[in-house]
């Protein structure tokens, strides 16, 4: 076994999913095989189950063995690496989801602080446990779901956030753009002012700014723009809907504005993007 990579045949239950596993796979890596410097656009977990491996990110660099494992944020630069003389197996989930943020913020992760230990049971059979509820079609998605959740429970259970070393106001700067970031994908689709946004979470409009920015690196408004357009660019693969009901969707009553917005972000009209997408049979 080199390389197995395993893709969710189901869809989300709904868009955005809560909680949804994307694809899962095991490798038998060469030596110095890596990954990166690069970013992840979902949450992807690898399982060291064997060899020797190394993860450099945010400045530290983290030396594995078999029996742990590591986090890649999405959006976050990572390097990865095989060790030469004894390079890693490792197994990985990929997913994503809006309350993915909300579930790690219980545990003492971060992008600065990815790896933990895996437990004895479920962490170093979960490929194998994918792969079998892969196969009974009938309750596919439900038991992959039921396997993601169970992680996830098992990880907050394994690592949880008690025992985290970032001070208390960190943290709490941290749970004021954790609050920010859901409010904003659950009502992305309705009129949203930075200034209903830092009433919600307490804070001072241009103090929420700078913090958002200091954090996500860039404004809010701007972090708003580019989830909706992404959004958007998914709606419009699908390829059966109208522009202007695309733009309500996410957003905007004015469909003018949204295209507008979606040329000046994505570098082409929607009507463009959707007719190249289904020209290339870009899945939704």
């Amino acid at each position: 076994m080199n390389r197995i990579f395993h893709y969710n045949p189901d869809r989300p239950f709904r868009e955005p999913p809560d909680l949804y596993l994307c694809y899962w796979g095991k490798e038998r890596c060469a030596p110095l095989h890596s990954f990166g410097p690069g970013i992840r656009d979902i949450y992807k977990i690898h399982f060291v189950h064997s060899g020797r491996g190394r993860v450099k990110v945010e400045g530290a660099t983290f030396e594995l063995t078999g029996g742990q494992a590591f986090l890649a944020y999405p959006e976050r630069v990572i390097f990865y690496q095989a060790d030469q003389a004894d390079p890693w197996t490792y197994s990985w989930i990929g997913f994503c989801g809006d309350q993915v943020a909300e579930i790690l913020y219980r545990t003492r992760l971060t992008p600065a602080t990815p790896v933990f230990p895996m437990d004895t049971h479920m962490m170093p059979q979960l490929y194998e446990m994918l792969n079998e509820a892969e196969e009974t079609a009938a309750t596919r998605d439900l038991r992959l779901q039921a396997l993601l959740h169970e992680f996830m429970t098992l990880l907050v259970e394994l690592v949880p956030a008690s025992g985290h070393t970032v001070p208390a106001k960190a943290q709490a700067k941290d749970a004021y753009i954790h609050r920010c970031l859901d409010f904003l994908h659950s009502h992305y689709s309705e009129e949203i002012t930075v200034g209903q946004l830092a009433a919600i979470v307490g804070l001072d409009r241009k103090y929420l700014s700078t913090l958002f920015k200091r954090v996500i690196g860039m404004p809010p408004q701007q972090y708003l723009l580019n989830y909706r357009m992404e959004k958007a660019c998914a709606l419009l693969r699908k390829g059966h809907y109208s522009i202007a009901e695309v733009a309500r969707s996410v957003g905007y009553q004015d469909a003018l504005l949204f295209s507008k917005m979606f040329k000046k972000t994505e570098g082409v009209s929607p009507t463009d993007y959707r007719d190249r997408a289904q020209k290339s049979d870009i899945m939704p």
